[in-house]
C-alpha cells in the first residue's frame, strides 16, 4: 500500500484488486485533528464483503492515523460481517448496527476521537469515486454522506446493493 499526501488530506492507494484501476485511490482522510463532527474522509471498498474489505481499510487507516481498535458498520450495507478481525497482528472488534447510516463506517481509534468515513459504493466509476474521496476529505465540513455522494454523481446506498453483490 502506498501513502501519498495531497493538500489537507492524506490518501492511500490500494493494489489493483477489485473495481479500481491501478493506482486509483481507495482511502482518503482529512489530516486536521480539529474537525469536530461529520465525515472525516472516504473509503472505496472493492466489494460489500466485510471480511474481505475491512482488513485493508484497517491497515491503511492504521498507517495514516494510528491504531484502529473497533470498526462499526451498518448491518444491511455489508455481507459476511465478522465479530472480529486480526489486522497487523492485533484483534479488531467489528460491530454492526441496523440504525447506523449505511453510507458510513465508524472507526474507534486508540488515543484519538473516532473517525467517520464515507463509504463509496464499489460499483462507482473510478472518476466519481475519486471525486467523492476528495470531497469527503475536504478541510471544510463536507456535509452529510448522501450529499457528498450526490455531488460526485453517485447514488447513495439502496437496499438492492446486497442482492446485486450476491449475483
Amino acid at each position: 500500500m502506498t501513502l501519498t499526501s495531497t493538500g489537507h488530506s492524506t490518501e492511500t492507494s490500494a493494489s489493483n484488486t477489485g473495481t479500481g484501476a491501478p493506482g486509483w485511490t481507495r482511502l482518503s482522510l482529512e489530516s486536521s485533528t480539529r474537525r469536530p463532527a461529520g465525515i472525516h474522509g472516504g473509503w472505496w471498498p472493492a466489494s460489500r464483503n466485510a471480511t474481505a474489505e475491512l482488513p485493508g481499510l484497517i491497515a491503511g487507516l492504521s498507517a495514516m492515523a494510528g491504531r484502529v481498535s473497533r470498526v462499526a458498520v451498518q448491518a444491511d450495507a455489508f455481507s459476511d460481517i465478522p465479530h472480529q478481525l486480526v489486522a497487523d497482528g492485533r484483534k479488531v472488534h467489528v460491530a454492526w448496527f441496523r440504525y447506523m447510516n449505511p453510507n458510513t463506517v465508524i472507526l474507534t481509534m486508540a488515543g484519538r476521537d473516532d473517525i467517520i468515513l464515507l463509504v463509496i459504493p464499489p460499483a462507482a466509476s473510478p472518476e466519481a469515486a475519486a471525486q467523492a474521496l476528495r470531497l469527503a476529505a475536504a478541510s471544510r465540513q463536507p456535509g452529510p454522506a448522501e450529499d457528498i455522494l450526490a455531488a460526485a454523481g453517485i447514488p447513495a446506498y439502496e437496499s438492492q446493493v446486497k442482492r446485486d453483490d450476491a449475483s
